[in-house]
């Protein structure tokens, strides 16, 4: 089992959990100190495993190995920090400060995860110049949130300045998926190239068109392999490029003599 199923799993129970013992508390009306605590800690896990989830899937995915292990450190700490927060017999407003910081650290880290999850080879450049916007607000938001849970600046400029960054991040975060999937269909297409030697080899390429994926298909044969006399289709369209299947251009040798 992966550790992004038991992850879900896990977040699944403890959400589940959290959910009939605040219907016990609606039904039965006793809502104790004990009671708000263990609710409070069964949904302070529940919404940290969610937070961790997608450096877990990078894990997985083995990408970005050091980013997934932060994300997942970061909401690990802020939980453990919430944890404190919840069952300490008495309130301190550096703890709570404290709490908030590191849970939005942790939201931010879990936003670079899952921008770099999400990312794919074939991602047009306005989507790679997306990522990099997104996860520069997504830190900005990060610094000025940290500092006002801090500072306590008067006025409400800085907090209004807050809110138009986070509305920016966010916009910038649901852009890319769609203007990933609102990309042209690139597939690709199988060549059997013959050479000047006889030698015939197989290439695939990934085109938007059966002309430009000839042109790269000859291009690059001559680049590795020596002069290019003749080009059949071997198979279109074979497949559409996605985040599963970003494999390069490639070639192999068939074997056999030129036809005359």
């Amino acid at each position: 089992m992966s550790r992004k199923r038991v992850l879900l799993l896990t977040v699944a129970v403890l959400l589940s959990v959290s959910a009939v013992l605040a219907i016990a508390v609606l039904l039965i009306g006793r809502f104790g100190s004990t009671e708000g605590r263990i609710l409070g800690t069964t949904a302070l896990l529940g919404a940290s495993g969610l937070v961790a989830l997608p450096g877990v899937t990078l894990l997985d995915k083995e990408r970005a190995r050091w980013l997934a292990l932060a994300g997942v450190a970061a909401a690990a700490f802020a939980s453990m920090l919430g944890l404190v927060a919840i069952w300490s017999p008495s309130s301190s407003d550096t703890l709570g400060q404290t709490v908030g910081s590191a849970a939005v650290v942790a939201v931010a880290f879990s936003q670079f995860c899952v921008l770099t999850a999400r990312r794919a080879v074939g991602d047009p450049a306005s989507v790679r110049r997306l990522f990099a916007a997104s996860c520069a607000t997504g830190a900005l938001v990060a610094i000025l949130g940290v500092t006002l849970i801090w500072t306590h600046p008067h006025g409400t400029l800085a907090p209004r300045v807050l809110g138009a960054i986070v509305v920016l991040d966010l916009l910038l975060v649901v852009l890319q998926p769609i203007l990933a999937r609102a990309r042209p269909d690139v597939v690709v297409h199988r060549f059997e190239v013959v050479l000047a030697s006889g030698e015939r080899v197989v290439t695939s390429v990934k085109s938007g068109d059966v002309a430009s994926a000839a042109a790269r298909a000859i291009r690059s044969v001559e680049r590795e392999r020596g002069s290019v006399v003749e080009l059949d289709i071997k198979r279109e369209a074979i497949d559409t490029l996605s985040d599963d299947n970003p494999e390069p251009t490639r070639s192999e040798r068939v074997g056999g003599t030129a036809r005359h």
